[in-house]
């Protein structure tokens, strides 16, 4: 087994979300990226909605988020699943608190606004692309 599939493997028995990210990286990897996933009508459970195809990735959205999820917690969390994985936090500006989680061929880019007395409460986006 090769080594980076070892650590998705082990990452799985950890947290669900490791096997969707497993699918991702191996779906990145394609000569056209998410090609097969995308036509296989593939959606990551990253977030209460999932994810959908859009752009060149995939991209997730969750309104109404409860305390625990926040861009922090979510690219930790991310992370935790690429055996190579580097976050990176840009500073909060206008409001949005955003971060980018690199590692195994992804991107994950994410971006948090709103507030909790807002009508959608607080909202988070993930967009995945390849890192290359």
């Amino acid at each position: 087994m090769h080594l980076a599939a070892a650590a998705f493997a082990l990452a799985a028995l950890a947290d669900p979300w490791c096997s969707e990210i497993a699918k991702l990286a191996e779906g990145g990897r394609e000569p056209i990226p998410f090609q097969s996933i995308r036509d296989a009508d593939y959606s990551p459970k990253l977030l209460a909605a999932g994810c959908f195809p859009g752009g060149v990735g995939y991209f997730c959205q969750q309104s109404l988020l409860p305390p625990a999820i926040t861009v922090d917690s979510t690219a930790k969390r991310i992370a935790a699943c690429l055996p190579d994985a580097k976050i990176t936090v840009e500073k909060p500006r206008n409001g949005l608190s955003e971060a980018v989680v690199t590692g195994s061929g992804l991107e994950f880019a994410l971006e948090e606004s709103g507030s909790a007395s807002g009508k959608v409460g607080r909202i988070l986006r993930i967009q995945i692309t390849t890192d290359r």
